[in-house]
């Protein structure tokens, strides 16, 4: 959408092997999966009134800035979006090409002008500028499970959920995971009465509730407050805290004293926070917008080791709040815990066994349990970005991770020139905090494309991407 309009472009190649917007995310058709973040944010343009609100505007969808809507909906507006896009590069006579394919790699071009792009099975495609648009995709199996990947009755993810929905109607299920993906396999799962559903974690930790996720027109969190951050600070923690709870305070009804809860099981708060998104007395969730793009604006600019080491240990925190649930998925959710369908356990298997009939799990108390099916909702990773022999190398590698700048150009060595190689959205998690965001990409998406302008060379004033 953002390169439709920059000028000198001569060719697009877009090389992905499946087609835009089906992705793990936004591909999932179940209309009972919801975003986690509400239409103003779930946008493909970051500026302005939500592009993403315009679109189920004018198809006749009631919704407003507030509602959170399905998945489902999320992937048809950026299929419709991409082809408008890639129409409007046509009409300017740029060619458009798709390369059903997988990319394994970018290496300088050996005369020195743009790149190659190594494809799985042996091709190459050229281009002088490249934007690695790299999801989040690859399955994170737990190291208990890949003894056994491939197993009939082991699901490695929730997506496609069809396998999920396929399950019998009297199947008992362990679901290693309690965050997003975890919610995911429970809501589906949980539709079939018979069915008996456990989710597991260590800390068995759910996400928390909202009734919204959006831009708010009074910042909390100014540009002093975040420049008075120093990460050699070793009251750096207190200091953050302090200014979260002004924020959120900020955001209380007169008279409420907000507060965050973080200890307790898992179903009681799950109770609570139901309650409180019901009350709408929740202020935290006008705060989370604006602390994500702080984080993604001012902590990006720190050491990594330091950054890294700050986003650890606050991470049960604010991870919570950040992914929270919408309320109707937690109302949901409650009533399969009082149904005595779900269950959520702080444990982790100390062995897992196939049978002839399903699955022996052995508990960290010596208990065992035993399970027909085993799903993993463990979450997903963008591919690992490697640098190797003066190029880079997407996928498993050895070599070290190349430097991303704030520009998200890359260096395929610490001192050397920035490339015309970028990385957007998951695969820019090196450098920006919160990447598994749409706000975030779109957010790249335009700082890419404004750096997009021809390059000046004494052969050619036309660029491919």
């Amino acid at each position: 959408m953002h390169i439709a309009r920059v000028p000198g472009l001569d060719c697009v190649d877009l090389v992905a092997p499946g087609t835009a917007g089906l992705g793990t995310a936004f591909g999932v058709t179940d209309p009972a999966l919801l975003c986690n973040t509400s239409v103003d944010v779930t946008s493909l343009k970051a500026q302005g009134p939500s592009d993403f609100l315009d679109y189920l505007a004018a198809r006749g969808h009631s919704v407003g800035p507030d509602d959170f809507v399905p998945r489902s909906l999320v992937g048809q507006y950026c299929r419709e979006r991409l082809s408008r896009a890639l129409r409007q590069l046509q009409a300017r006579g740029v060619e458009v090409r798709r390369i059903a394919r997988h990319a394994t790699g970018v290496t300088p071009a050996p005369d020195g002008h743009g790149y190659r792009v190594a494809l799985r099975d042996g091709d190459t495609v050229t281009g002088t500028d490249i934007a690695l648009c790299l999801g989040a995709d690859e399955l994170v199996l737990p190291p208990a499970l890949r003894p056994f990947d491939g197993h009939p009755r082991l699901i490695d993810s929730p997506y496609p959920t069809e396998r999920l929905r396929r399950l019998p109607e009297d199947a008992r299920v362990l679901v290693l995971g309690s965050k997003l993906s975890a919610i995911d396999t429970a809501l589906i799962l949980c539709r079939v009465p018979g069915r008996r559903i456990t989710l597991v974690s260590p800390s068995a930790v759910l996400p928390a509730v909202r009734t919204r996720l959006r831009r708010m027109p009074v910042t909390r969190l100014s540009e002093a407050d975040w420049n008075s951050l120093d990460p050699q600070d070793p009251a750096l923690d207190t200091r953050i805290a302090r200014l979260l709870l002004k924020a959120v305070h900020g955001c209380a009804a007169p008279g409420a004293a907000p507060r965050a809860h973080v200890t307790g099981l898992a179903e009681e708060l799950l109770r609570l926070e139901t309650q409180l998104a019901r009350d709408r007395t929740i202020p935290w969730q006008d705060v989370i917008a604006e602390l994500i793009d702080g984080l993604n604006t001012h902590v990006r600019d720190w050491d990594p080791e330091q950054r890294d080491a700050l986003l650890l240990r606050c991470k049960r925190l604010i991870s919570r709040y950040i992914s929270a649930i919408p309320l109707s998925n937690a109302q949901r959710l409650l009533s399969f815990l009082d149904s005595g369908q779900l269950t959520v356990a702080s444990w982790s298997p100390e062995e897992i066994r196939p049978t002839a009939d399903g699955w022996q799990v052995r508990l960290p108390d010596g208990g065992e349990e035993r399970f027909s099916h085993v799903v993993a909702a463990t979450g997903f990773r963008a591919p690992r970005l490697s640098v190797t022999d003066g190029g880079l190398r997407i996928g498993s590698g050895d070599g070290p991770v190349p430097d991303i700048g704030n520009d998200l150009r890359l260096r395929l060595a610490p001192s050397g020139p920035p490339e015309r190689i970028w990385a957007l959205g998951a695969c820019a998690g090196s450098r920006y905090p919160i990447v598994n965001y749409l706000r975030a990409s779109a957010q790249h998406a335009a700082t890419v494309a404004a750096q997009l302008f021809p390059p000046v060379t004494a052969s050619s004033g036309r660029t491919s991407s």
